[in-house]
């Protein structure tokens, strides 16, 4: 659809009526032009595209494929067909930092981009401050070209432990500081607020493309110039609501729409590229128990899964690595009704959700309990809130309040998670199925995939731990490189124990 502002988008609407991904990549601008512009080249150097599905343990990837094929109207997902191509390597990988069996995203990023782990809240350095070498550091110096794009903050700890050596992940005025030290080709996101000293007329100053809305994006011209652009203070919406606000819809562009104008931009180098493509959001819906929230964000990722595939075809020397650097909140589809039977059916109702829960729960702030339940029916569709229930969500919303067990962060958000996803058979209640065990990442180990036609020579063998990634990027673009190491037992004495309080304020900057 074309709207009044002249921007394309995806409605919510067209998306459930069956809208498949092929006609979604369609509407979206530059995607032609990208494809084309790969095939456009006679040499066709080595690249690495590695995707991110950030806090996307494997309960989200399969609950996305069912709704996709099940409501989108999709034959399949991109990410289930590259499961089963014959140029794909499947393994299974470890994520635990040197300070902990359950990481963050800093020190799991670090690892992927240096080969060395180091504690949590830790970019690319070790615990006691010694900086570690990344692999844009590395393939920038020979003249490949770097780039990075992400619906969170672009200081947020995936993309910032990719060039930034901060020890805490938290300090992302100045970690604002070290992309504009690094300057990559290309820097998409959110995360305008976080740059005070160097701002987006500093970027062009020196030479970028600056831009922050989508249609400027969307209209850029092909130049020589590097790009960067920042279209949110905070992080991106989530895509569920962008699919239902024009407002956000006509600001925003998606996650495939940056990654487009990357691919476009940085397929131009003749010696190649390194892209970090993050879907960051997936991990903050999670956190909030937030299940069609994580949901059609992962969608969104394999609709930019799809345009990268379509790039591959006329660059088969790209090696494209797909993973989740930890699980999140023990994302769940559990079984319903008798032998199971009602499970698909309640994961399936939680396509009438038009609103994620981060903008939802702020509509519920002093409202009563017969407004509660009325504005969570009109932004869900789960009309039958018990009073009881609405109750419950209206407690947590009062000063103090604390949940059993103890979450720093999330209130409403967990409580209406749980109630949307809980059935009272003995009432006629037949909700959602998806559960939650926390609100804080978890321990399992994540799918790893590498696909390419180099696949097969990456070195993937089943299990590995997260720093072997490292390496398949260096072999695959011929760097050399070994970053030094640190045991646990000597990264002991430099974990930052945080008071309840300060690990809060922490949580509260990593999620809003």
């Amino acid at each position: 659809m074309t709207g009044k502002d002249g921007t394309t988008g995806i409605t919510r609407r067209e998306l459930l009526a069956g809208l498949g991904a092929s006609a979604a990549l369609a509407m979206i601008p530059n995607v032609a032009s990208a494809v084309e512009l790969a095939g456009s080249h006679t040499s066709d150097p080595r690249s690495v595209i590695f995707l991110v599905g950030d806090g996307m343990p494997l309960g989200v990837i399969r609950a996305m494929h069912e709704a996709a094929t099940r409501v989108m109207g999709e034959s399949s997902t991109a990410i289930y067909d590259l499961m089963s191509h014959r140029h794909t390597v499947a393994g299974y990988m470890g994520t635990a930092s040197l300070s902990s069996i359950v990481t963050d995203s800093a020190p799991a990023s670090a690892a992927w981009a240096t080969g060395s782990k180091t504690n949590n809240g830790v970019l690319a350095s070790l615990p006691d401050g010694t900086p570690l070498t990344t692999i844009l550091e590395l393939a920038k110096k020979v003249g490949i070209g770097t780039g990075l794009v992400t619906t969170t903050r672009v200081t947020h700890a995936t993309p910032a432990a990719w060039v930034s050596h901060n020890t805490n992940r938290d300090d992302e005025n100045n970690i604002a500081v070290d992309f504009f030290n690094f300057q990559p080709d290309v820097l998409l996101g959110g995360g305008k607020g976080k740059f005070t000293t160097k701002t987006l007329a500093d970027f062009a100053a020196a030479g970028y493309d600056a831009v922050q809305t989508r249609s400027e994006l969307n209209s850029l011209a092909v130049s020589g110039k590097k790009i960067v652009g920042l279209f949110n203070n905070s992080h991106m919406s989530y895509y569920l609501d962008w699919l239902n606000t024009p407002a956000i819809m006509s600001n925003e562009p998606t996650l495939a729409e940056m990654t487009t104008v990357a691919l476009n931009k940085l397929s131009r180098n003749k010696k190649g590229f390194v892209l970090q493509v993050e879907a960051g959001r997936i991990d903050h819906a999670a956190h909030a128990n937030d299940a069609w929230g994580s949901i059609l964000d992962t969608y969104q990722m394999d609709l930019t899964l799809r345009l990268i595939r379509d790039f591959m075809r006329k660059r088969p020397n790209t090696l494209l690595i797909i993973t989740s650097d930890h699980g999140n909140s023990g994302w769940g589809v559990n079984g319903t009704g008798s032998s199971y039977n009602d499970a698909t059916t309640a994961l399936l109702k939680y396509k009438t959700v038009t609103k994620s829960f981060e903008a939802i729960t702020p509509l519920l702030k002093n409202k009563s309990i017969a407004e509660i339940k009325s504005i969570v029916a009109q932004h869900t569709g789960f009309n039958d809130l018990l009073d009881a229930e609405a109750q419950m969500i209206y407690d947590s919303l009062q000063p103090g309040f604390k949940h059993y067990p103890g979450d720093f962060t999330y209130l409403a958000e967990t409580q209406l998670g749980r109630i949307l996803g809980h059935s009272d058979y003995s009432l006629g209640i037949r909700r959602g199925n998806v559960q939650f065990t926390s609100n804080n990442h978890t321990a399992e180990d994540q799918l790893v995939l590498v696909h390419g036609k180099h696949a097969a020579k990456a070195g993937l063998r089943g299990y590995v731990d997260n720093t072997a990634l490292f390496g398949i990027m260096c072999r695959h673009l011929n760097l050399k490189h070994k970053n030094p190491k640190m045991s646990a037992h000597a990264a002991a004495k430099h974990v930052k124990h945080l008071s309840d309080a300060a690990w809060a304020k922490s949580m509260e900057a990593h999620v809003r």
